[in-house]
């Protein structure tokens, strides 16, 4: 299978090259098309996010009632070794959460999880997988996010509907997650799950820097992922290629 998949990721690159420009959804993406594939020195490269339809999820959100009463910290995706569920657990327990954390989702990861959540102080809630409507409830109303994700990740649509939403986040940085996640501006950035949960530790006694951060969050979404800013810098992008081969 080797020449085959070299043979198909050489038409891809050549193909790739001979396009007018070529969109990364994020940094990290744009990073690694230039460091992987030399064809594409010469390619326009456009950094253009993923959008999220910020006005319709608020919407949502303000429909949503709670879904349970009093605080709590989210988990919300995948449980997978890929997304760093293994260390939820361990986070919670040095951060002395006091807050239920509720984890929103399901994977491989999830027996495990459950298994040391049993053997832990900390009060942790599973409620597997369930649908949008949910999902943006748990959301909406969640205190803080934990992601504990170890990528790669290209831009995680979590991040962006959290942002949207002005829940505060405590997040690995890893991928596209700092095109989201400004440390200290609109979400907090640590590299170790030691690190995460000082973060976590640090949100859950900071009503005032809680503010502050989602604050910042639903700023950049407004601003930066928001459907309509990013439809029309795609839209942009595609007229300025017409009018160039016109």
């Amino acid at each position: 299978m080797i020449p085959y998949m070299r043979g198909n990721l050489a038409r891809k690159r050549s193909g790739l090259a001979a396009a007018d420009a070529i969109i990364a959804v994020s940094t990290t993406i744009a990073a690694d098309l230039r460091a992987r594939a030399l064809e594409l020195s010469a390619t326009r490269l456009e950094i253009i996010p993923n959008p999220v339809d910020v006005p319709a999820l608020r919407a949502r959100a303000a429909s949503s009632p709670p879904p349970v009463q009093g605080p709590y910290a989210l988990y919300l995706g995948k449980l997978a070794p890929n997304k760093g569920t293994s260390s939820l657990v361990e986070v919670v327990e040095r951060a002395r959460l006091d807050w239920p954390l509720v984890i929103v989702g399901d994977g491989p990861d999830r027996a495990a999880i459950e298994a040391q959540a049993k053997r832990s102080e900390r009060d942790i809630r599973f409620t597997g997988w369930v649908d949008q409507e949910q999902t943006t409830a748990w959301l909406a109303h969640a205190s803080l996010l934990v992601f504990t994700s170890r990528g790669p990740e290209s831009l995680s649509r979590v991040l962006l509907e959290a942002s949207a939403l002005g829940v505060p986040i405590a997040a690995m940085n890893t991928g596209g997650t700092p095109d989201i996640v400004k440390h200290e501006e609109t979400g907090l950035l640590s590299s170790d799950a030691e690190a995460l949960a000082g973060d976590v530790k640090r949100l859950r006694a900071d009503e005032e820097l809680r503010a502050r951060l989602g604050q910042g969050a639903r700023r950049l979404a407004e601003q930066s992922f928001d459907r309509a800013s990013v439809v029309g810098r795609i839209e942009s992008l595609y007229m300025e290629l017409l009018s160039r081969r016109s």
